[in-house]
């Protein structure tokens, strides 16, 4: 295909392969939740007639091209690369606009199974963002799902959080079962780490089992699962004498940081360790890989 088909590749359609589907329809248009960050009202529109698409979140938008740029986090020879390669065309498109009505979607997600983690395609994405099996096989399952609306096995790692559901993250997929909540682990130790996301956590393992030389003391951990959850953890971070906290460099960790400072204890210190060890990366698994020289267009990074 040239250039100019592929960008005729329905957005619709690649977005339903990374398992998003539009919440609202209308005549000309889709509104989903974005497939960026965490979104509770749908603000990611997508403009059927040009097959373009805008997050009003953020203000960015672009072609079927940009989009699969953002979500592989590659760059544009690999995102044609990738469309060119038919993965977003096989069979046939999920959905057909009827009429101008705005028409609810839901797609409701069951687990068929939850079994170790050994799944070998499960484990080649997570080393290919620089994680040990060992280390994944720890904290993480293998889950294996389908959506109502479309019956097919899907798998995933599935990271539990304190509610009961889980995180669930694929080369291909993104989401999450049943409640969304934090995931914690504490022990009662005087120090604590706050991570955006579980890969956050799962980094700052592997980090630590690369440099030995650093020798991290014993800590608890938190796992926010969303930036929204950053006010819920008083209780977590009460009894604490230092919170590391690490956020993802852009405006929505930059704000979970400032809600941390203003819910930990009064006299706990807060230490912004995104902005002090990886100034120059969206978030620590980033920079993981660049300290292991892993190129981010190997693998999709949701």
């Amino acid at each position: 295909m040239k250039t100019d088909e592929l960008r005729n590749i329905p957005i619709e359609e690649v977005l339903s392969k990374y398992g998003h589907e539009p919440v609202r329809r209308y005549g000309g248009y889709l509104m989903y939740r974005s497939p960026f960050r965490e979104d509770h009202a749908p603000s990611f529109r997508v403009t059927l007639s040009g097959n373009h698409w805008r997050d009003y979140g953020d203000d960015s938008h672009g072609s079927v091209i940009d989009l699969v740029m953002r979500m592989e986090h590659c760059d544009t020879g690999s995102a044609i690369r990738k469309l060119a390669s038919g993965h977003f065309t096989s069979g046939p498109v999920a959905h057909t606009v009827r009429d101008s009505k705005e028409v609810s979607v839901t797609s409701k997600m069951k687990v068929l199974n939850i079994v170790p983690l050994r799944n070998r395609v499960l484990l080649d994405y997570a080393l290919g963002r620089g994680i040990d099996a060992d280390i994944v096989q720890k904290f993480c399952q293998e889950v294996y799902y389908c959506f109502d609306k479309n019956r097919k096995p899907c798998f995933a790692l599935g990271f539990p959080n304190d509610a009961g559901g889980l995180e669930l993250r694929s080369s291909m997929f993104k989401g999450c079962h049943t409640a969304k909540a934090v995931s914690t682990l504490n022990k009662g130790h005087a120090h604590c780490v706050v991570f955006e996301g579980f890969f956050d956590l799962l980094s700052f393992l592997q980090y630590a089992r690369d440099h030995p030389e650093l020798k991290f003391p014993k800590m608890d951990y938190c796992v926010l699962n969303s930036t929204v959850n950053a006010s819920k953890i008083a209780d977590f971070l009460h009894g604490h004498k230092t919170i590391h906290a690490f956020m993802d460099n852009d405006r929505a960790g930059e704000e979970a940081f400032r809600t941390l400072g203003q819910f930990k204890p009064k006299d706990a210190v807060l230490v912004n360790e995104s902005a002090r060890l990886y100034p120059g990366y969206n978030d620590f698994n980033d920079f993981l890989k660049a300290t292991k020289g892993l190129r981010k267009e190997i693998h999709n990074e949701l």
